[in-house]
């Protein structure tokens, strides 16, 4: 019951915080002398930096490679061999 009781008063003081903060004068949207500031254009892309790819492997050069290994799977299995000395050392 008294965590209840303290809940409810930090409520109360939370709800009456927030409505001390609105203000009481508002101008009325339906009023056309109404002074409004001005619309601005900022465009989504204006901080854009196009990515850089870097240098293109030659597609032939990069078959060969993995030809040489034996295709995809020779590929993984270099990777895994690399891998186990790594793995061995933080043992």
């Amino acid at each position: 019951m008294k965590h209840r009781f303290i809940y409810l008063i930090a409520l109360a003081a939370l709800a009456a915080g927030t409505a001390s903060a609105q203000s009481g004068t508002r101008a009325n949207p339906a009023d056309p002398e109404v002074r409004v500031p001005p619309a601005t254009y900022r465009s989504a892309l204006e901080g854009f930096r196009r990515h850089d790819e870097g240098r293109r492997a030659n597609w032939r050069e990069a078959n060969e490679a993995a030809a040489r290994v034996g295709g995809h799977i020779g590929i993984l299995r270099e990777q895994a061999a690399r891998e186990k000395p790594a793995q061995a050392e933080r043992k």
